[in-house]
């Protein structure tokens, strides 16, 4: 009989690690949401749209292991085009300003617009400094510092300057402009040097499908073996064996545990964490990140600047507070009319009539003590029978939780690509 594994994590790192090992393993997973996916969510609207409201951009040339799964899942990666969706659009909501940035080549109509003259020199300037960072950062001068502290060896970055710079990355990171600003250097800048450079920025497009779809299929080898509302007590591991002790006081026993969820989670749930468990886990905090979907369009610049992603911000004296929207018209497979928005870390009112959908999508914070972690966090894995995956294990992107749900399932025997 083979070996059964309790995957506990419903989202993209516990199904890929579910999808590799379920011909090798009696493999079951438990996930405490009624639903799968963990941070991708497909909303079906109250108008028949359908609209993935957290996760729908990505590059093949960054995410290679994501694009050699969606292959594998048999999802054709080619179905979108290099730069489609790529544009966004600011509002300081001080002054009422606005001006939009479009790098989208499939309507170069907007993107050669004399009203995107001057945004697209500004990203020439910021893929300059961003340059002159990552030399920096090569050269070992940022150890210790915060990326504010950073921010001081370019001084062309600011006024809009700054804001063109650093908005795209709290996207990637889900982070607060403080919490970014107050982050490793080091982190914040790999992370640029990751997707930042001429040619990977023109490499980022709109999903070829809908996230559903290979959440789908991810989840149907095994989609018998899911468990979802699972309330779980508590893991303990004893000898050779690992005993799940959920809500109700009944015990599930395995061989084998992955926790692909988020490593607070995890040492919450362990009942005998070692000193490293404890030690490399214990220093990451999350994001609870409220992200509302509505259709009230009073806050936002007129509608011929929409972009994929509006930024709606306020400055007061160098102290930035800003939301990112998403305008999901942008998205294939939306009416071009839709008046969908999401918007993450809300700092506008929303009109409560128009609010159709709204769900907490947690996010790790990366902070001196977390990013610290990282690079020991897979010596974890093997250790009483017990492994771990997840978006923390690299930049908090869909990549990392794939790369890093791919090396458990291979240390557990599992073949890749």
């Amino acid at each position: 009989m083979p070996e059964k594994i309790a995957i506990i994590g419903g989202g993209i790192a516990g199904l890929t690690a579910g999808y590799l090992l379920n011909d090798r393993y009696d493999v079951s997973l438990f996930e405490k949401d009624k639903r799968l996916g963990g941070n991708v969510y497909t909303l079906d609207t109250k108008t028949g749209e359908e609209i993935d409201i957290s996760v729908f951009f990505w590059s093949p040339l960054l995410y290679p292991n994501f694009a050699k799964l969606l292959k594998k899942i048999g999802i054709d990666t080619k179905a979108t085009k290099l730069t489609e969706g790529l544009s966004e659009s600011f509002r300081n909501m001080n002054t009422k300003r606005d001006y939009y940035l479009s790098c989208d080549l499939t309507k170069p109509r907007s993107t050669f617009s004399l009203k995107n003259f001057k945004s697209v020199i500004y990203q020439m300037l910021v893929l300059w400094n961003y340059a002159k960072m990552i030399r920096i950062y090569k050269a070992g001068r940022l150890d210790g510092l915060s990326m504010r502290q950073a921010i001081e060896f370019c001084p062309a970055l600011k006024g809009d300057l700054l804001k063109l710079a650093f908005f795209p990355i709290c996207i990637m990171t889900s982070m607060l402009w403080d919490e970014l600003m107050d982050a490793p250097a080091e982190f914040i800048v790999a992370k640029i040097k990751k997707l930042g450079s001429p040619l990977k920025f023109i490499s980022w497009r709109l999903y070829p499908c809908k996230t559903r779809v290979y959440v789908d299929k991810l989840a149907a080898p095994f989609k018998d073996k899911i468990n979802l509302n699972a309330a779980i007590k508590s893991v303990t591991r004893n000898g050779n064996s690992v005993v799940l002790k959920m809500d109700d006081d009944t015990e599930k026993k395995f061989d084998k545990v992955i926790f692909a969820c988020p490593a607070d989670t995890a040492l919450g749930l362990l009942s005998d964490p070692s000193v490293d468990e404890t030690r490399l886990l214990s220093p990451w905090r999350y994001n609870d990140g409220l992200v509302i979907i509505h259709t009230d369009k009073s806050n936002y610049p007129a509608e011929d600047l929409w972009s994929m992603y509006s930024y709606l911000y306020t400055d007061d004296d160098g102290n930035i507070n800003t939301s990112i929207n998403a305008h999901y018209r942008f998205q294939n497979g939306v009416p071009d009319d839709s008046n969908y928005i999401g918007c993450q870390h809300p700092n506008i009112d929303i009109d409560k009539d128009k609010i159709e959908f709204q769900k907490v999508f947690r996010t790790p914070v990366y902070d001196c003590d977390s990013f610290a972690t990282i690079a020991e966090l897979p010596s974890l894995n093997g250790k009483t029978n017990t492994y771990y995956c997840g978006s923390h294990f690299g930049y908090g992107l869909h990549e990392d939780a794939v790369t890093s749900a791919i090396n458990v399932a291979k240390l557990l025997g599992a073949e890749w690509p």
